[in-house]
Formats: C-alpha cells, sequence, structure tokens
C-alpha cells in the first residue's frame, strides 16, 4: 500500500486544521471496509473518528464520497480528510504594569 500526504481542498487556509491522507491500495487488497482499511493503516486514528469523517462527505474513494461501510478494492485510491484533535496551548502569564 502506498499512503502520502495530499489534499483535495483548494482552501488554502482551512488546510492547517486537517489531516489530508491518499492511501492506493495494492493489487492483492482482499475487500474490506473502508473505516476499518483506515484505521489499520492510520496511526492514532480511531475507528469511530474515521466513521465520522465518511458521515461528513469527506471519505472519497476513486474521487467519489463513500460511507464507512464500502469494501476497498485492488487499486482503489482512498482519499480523506480528518480534522486534527484540540491542541494543547500553554499559556505563560506576563507581568504586565497597569
Amino acid at each position: 500500500m502506498k499512503a502520502e500526504q495530499d489534499g483535495f481542498s483548494e482552501e488554502s487556509e482551512n488546510e492547517e486544521l486537517y489531516e489530508h491522507h491518499r492511501i492506493v491500495a495494492d493489487s492483492g487488497q482482499k475487500p474490506l471496509r473502508v473505516d476499518k482499511f483506515l484505521g489499520n493503516l492510520l496511526p492514532n486514528t480511531s475507528r469511530n473518528k474515521i466513521q465520522q469523517a465518511a458521515a461528513a462527505g469527506n471519505i472519497h474513494v476513486n474521487q467519489k464520497a463513500v460511507k464507512s461501510n464500502y469494501r476497498v478494492k485492488p487499486s482503489d485510491v482512498v482519499q480523506v480528510v480528518l480534522s486534527y484533535p484540540p491542541r494543547e496551548i500553554e499559556l505563560i502569564p506576563e507581568n504586565i504594569p497597569l
């Protein structure tokens, strides 16, 4: 399987808020649900998060939006956009004279 970062959104300002993945299934790929397929390949990504992305129309196979129960076939091109988890921001207080 070949995985690479890719985006199918033209909006560059929002690209920092999302993870873009493009995965090409091997020619010997056995039919497997797209949510399980992506769950096996994307580290630290829950199957629930992938199912939510599918419900929102953010998983495309061969440039068509699919549901989480779609079965990935050999040579399918899977593109997914996932939102980044909320990031912890450390606030450092400054001594500002009033």
